[in-house]
């Protein structure tokens, strides 16, 4: 009977030391980020470039439909320069119209004659992930889509990215060879081959190109021309794999038998923009709710709060401006220690802006570095004028002065005194 009370007494501790240690155990086991079921996948902060998860993300694979991400943002990119209108109609090309009638192919009908806007384009693009609307917008921009494609590669190559494009839609050669768009010097079955890292970076850009680009991608169908069209994203609002905690509120999805189930998601938490790539698995979108979820248990941010201010514009000078902040926060994540955050704003003019001496409404004109003094994460947020500004309180003109080289003078006189 001792021996037993014994053995309970022992029982009993043991539990009690288990209760002890359970929530340790179960807060080390939360936050740990299980493998992603797919080929390779990549999660950073859109502001700050942080990475919060990177798995295979920078070998190359097919990426399908997700090449749409940078043949929008290169559209988005000749609009801000003023080279191409939102507003802007066109008419779809023979072979851009035959494409759009392919059923496997094509998510828009188009008819013969029909007129399209620039941003009904983009829409499609975008939400409906129309083959022949992200084609045409290529060729509005580039003339043709053999320098549309040599302009993606170009741009992957200043950005330093892996990647290399033969399409602009992210079909392959071997879809594309019924429509006259394969490239010269290409493989039958070439296709897209872009890294989860480089289309993740793509997407960063296409959002700070234009941050409303959400509001197009998030819309689960829209109408072009009285045709409805739908998204596919299945995170969405109301689609099947819609999260509350996982705040999806774009950006791309794709899908060929070579590339499997790609999709590029942005999210935010706690107001901070995250952008989102899975590439090449069956339950990617599943797959993406589960990984944000493992994230936000794994790390906590943050964050110091931006606001406008006024800002010198040069060293020595009077002259101020109010600036606004691109983001009204800047924010760091961490994992098992707090962070102290250390703000400090700039002036960052551009040669253009000294040689002129003049500041424009919505020209940079300074920047936030928000700096993690602990672990040296650091953020950058840009300021944009919100009024138009003189360098210099005073324009100085200078006059040339008409002076006499007595020299010369001297020379010049016995020379013409011979004619």
């Amino acid at each position: 009977m001792v021996l037993l009370k014994r053995w309970l007494r022992v029982i009993a501790i043991i539990g009690l030391i288990a209760t002890i240690l359970a929530p340790t155990t179960a807060q080390a086991a939360s936050k740990t980020v299980s493998k992603v079921p797919a080929r390779a996948a990549y999660v950073m902060d859109a502001n700050s470039s942080q990475v919060l998860y990177q798995q295979n993300a920078d070998k190359r694979y097919p990426i399908a439909s997700l090449s749409k991400l940078l043949t929008v943002y290169l559209t988005v990119k000749a609009i801000n320069e003023g080279k191409l209108s939102w507003d802007e109609e066109v008419t779809m090309p023979s072979n851009l119209l035959k494409l759009s009638h392919s059923y496997a192919y094509s998510s828009l009908r188009m008819k013969a004659g029909e007129k399209f806007t620039v941003k009904q384009l983009v829409a499609a693009a975008m939400i409906a992930s129309s083959n022949s609307a992200a084609t045409e917008l290529g060729e509005i921009v580039a003339g043709n889509n053999a320098k549309f494609i040599a302009l993606m590669n170009q741009q992957s190559e200043d950005w330093g990215l892996e990647a290399h494009f033969i399409s602009s839609s992210g079909l392959d050669n071997s879809d594309l060879k019924d429509f006259d768009l394969v490239l010269p010097d290409t493989g039958k079955n070439e296709q897209n081959l872009v890294s989860a890292k480089a289309i993740t970076k793509v997407a960063q850009q296409l959002l700070k190109a234009n941050p409303d680009i959400t509001k197009i991608a998030s819309q689960t169908e829209a109408s072009i021309n009285g045709t409805k069209i739908f998204n596919e994203n299945s995170c969405l609002p109301g689609k099947s794999q819609y999260k509350k905690d996982s705040g999806i509120d774009g950006l791309k999805t794709g899908y060929t038998e070579n590339a499997k189930l790609c999709f590029t998601a942005t999210y935010t938490v706690n107001g901070q923009r995250m952008v989102a790539t899975i590439l090449g698995g069956d339950t990617t979108f599943s797959a993406m709710n589960k990984l944000i979820k493992q994230l936000k248990q794994k790390y906590s941010l943050e964050t110091t709060p931006l606001t406008a201010q006024r800002i010198a514009l040069a060293n020595g000078l009077a002259t101020t401006v109010t600036a606004t902040p691109m983001a009204s926060q800047a924010g760091v994540w961490y994992q098992d220690k707090t962070t102290n955050l250390e703000t400090k704003v700039e002036t960052k003019l551009t040669p253009a802006q000294l040689s002129s001496g003049t500041v424009n409404v919505g020209d940079p004109v300074a920047q936030a570095t928000v700096t993690d003094t602990q672990t040296g994460a650091a953020q950058q947020i840009t300021y944009r004028a919100d009024q138009t500004a003189t360098l210099f309180a005073e324009r100085v003109v200078f006059t040339a002065k008409s002076t006499t080289d007595q020299l010369l003078t001297a020379l010049e006189q016995p020379v013409a005194s011979l004619f």
